[in-house]
């Protein structure tokens, strides 16, 4: 187009100047038409081009308009082939922060700078760890959304996963070290094992319920995906009944002992993880992957951050997190004793509700608009992630800080798993979920909270 415009920059001139000198009398219509001329545009008479010159000036300004779309299409690609999205500006970080900091769970946040005044000031331990504990709500949602942010950035289905397998029980994990410097080894067991049973039991047990209640008489869903989280958590079981077993064999077992044979148990089921993550994200992803989850449900997510933004973000909630956390974890020895409470029921009912309050929400949305499939994957497989991942870290990095922190999670805290993941069991086997189902999950939570409530504590309150 612009080697055309160019021949005619010097033919069009003179032939005007020559016909303008010609015929003095013309007087030039009204109408005009553009030309670009050497790169710059001008309006001449519209009598003045012949209809051939007419031709070739509307054919160079298409060229060379099909050149500049493609060359954006091009610059576009290349972009998105780079591995994440990047934007001309920032409106799309600023809109996608905007969106999650307006949702309505975030008013909650209000106890994060509130648990940091109780603490700073000794406001006592009760105010600090009620607020810390409702601060931490929104804060676990947050990070779970950052990362979400960072897979959908990054463009990569297997990285996603593995960081949504990483920092899916992130605040779990924060607790469990923050717990485990302290001293507070019972409250890190009674921690994890509420985790599992939440997910298990109320969390699933909810989801049922509401998609139950919903689509009638019943929600089908394959089953393969769901029964090898069951499996799983049969083998963490296993490897949690074997310590507790050796632990309680005979008076002639030490301490040393115990912990050797937690502690390579530990190391075992973490290579067990590793190979599930294998099976989850690489060789059978379409087990974990449902069906029905389309591309409008993407489009409805709104705006994607870049890389940059939501790596800043990720990192800056979790700091956060292991601040509140800390403050958390110290005031748990005041709470227990003003106002009489067992380290079982704080570690197994309270705490749990901090990690799993954004897992919860989301299962029962999915499972209310009808996607089953998902809304398992998330409560089963997070208590997964805690039996296969958590757990094993838990106990590793008592081995690092000089903590003897076990596996063995005494008779009765194995046989309330092995009967919660048999229940999960029965129901998800054969594809298929009621309300009187999930109720069942429910009801099932409320007599284990009994139980707990009325456990007392096996061992002295210790740590700092």
């Amino acid at each position: 187009g612009q080697q055309i415009q160019g021949w005619l920059k010097s033919e069009i001139c003179s032939e005007a100047a020559s016909t303008t000198l010609a015929m003095p009398q013309r007087v030039p219509e009204v109408d005009t038409r553009r030309a670009t001329v050497g790169g710059m545009s001008r309006s001449m008479p519209a009598g003045t081009f012949s209809k051939r010159q007419t031709k070739l000036i509307e054919g160079g300004q298409q060229i060379q308009a099909v050149r500049k779309s493609k060359l954006l299409m091009n610059s576009s690609k290349s972009v998105e082939d780079g591995g994440y999205v990047a934007h001309d500006d920032q409106n799309h970080n600023l809109v996608a922060l905007k969106s999650l900091g307006l949702e309505k769970i975030n008013i909650l946040l209000v106890g994060v700078p509130l648990g940091i005044w109780c603490a700073e000031t000794h406001k006592g331990d009760v105010a600090t760890f009620w607020a810390c504990f409702t601060g931490l709500i929104p804060l676990a949602k947050l990070l779970g959304d950052a990362t979400d942010q960072l897979a959908e950035g990054l463009k990569n289905e297997t990285i996603g996963g593995l960081l949504n397998a990483t920092f899916g029980n992130a605040v779990e994990m924060i607790i469990t070290i923050k717990a485990v410097q302290s001293g507070l080894l019972a409250v890190v067991k009674n921690s994890l094992i509420g985790s599992v049973l939440s997910n298990l039991l109320l969390v699933l047990g909810m989801s049922f319920f509401a998609g139950g209640l919903k689509h009638r008489p019943h929600q089908e869903f394959g089953n393969e995906g769901p029964l090898v989280n069951v499996s799983m958590l049969f083998l963490g079981i296993m490897a949690f009944s074997l310590p507790t077993i050796f632990a309680n064999t005979g008076d002639h077992i030490s301490t040393d002992a115990l912990l050797s044979v937690s502690r390579v148990n530990a190391v075992f089921v973490a290579i067990g993880y590793v190979a599930y993550l294998v099976f989850q994200l690489y060789t059978h992803i379409e087990v974990f992957r449902d069906e029905e989850v389309d591309d409008d449900d993407e489009e409805a997510e709104g705006e994607v951050m870049s890389v940059a933004w939501a790596a800043g973000l990720l990192a800056g909630i979790t700091l956060l997190v292991s601040w509140i956390s800390e403050y958390l974890v110290d005031s748990i020895n005041g709470l227990v004793t003003e106002w009489g409470l067992s380290q079982a029921f704080v570690g197994i009912i309270l705490l749990p509700i901090v990690g799993n309050a954004c897992e919860h929400a989301s299962a029962v949305r999915l499972a209310y608009q009808n996607k089953p499939v998902v809304s398992i994957m998330i409560a089963v497989g997070s208590s997964t992630q805690i039996a296969l991942l958590v757990m094993p870290f838990a106990v590793l990095s008592g081995w690092a800080v000089g903590q003897p922190l076990d596996l063995n999670l005494g008779a009765t805290g194995i046989v309330v798993l092995l009967l919660s993941v048999t229940l999960v069991f029965t129901i998800v086997t054969n594809g298929k979920s009621n309300w009187l189902e999930g109720f069942m999950l429910q009801l099932a939570y409320v007599l284990v909270g009994i139980l707990y409530w009325y456990t007392p504590d096996e061992e002295p309150v210790t740590g700092r």
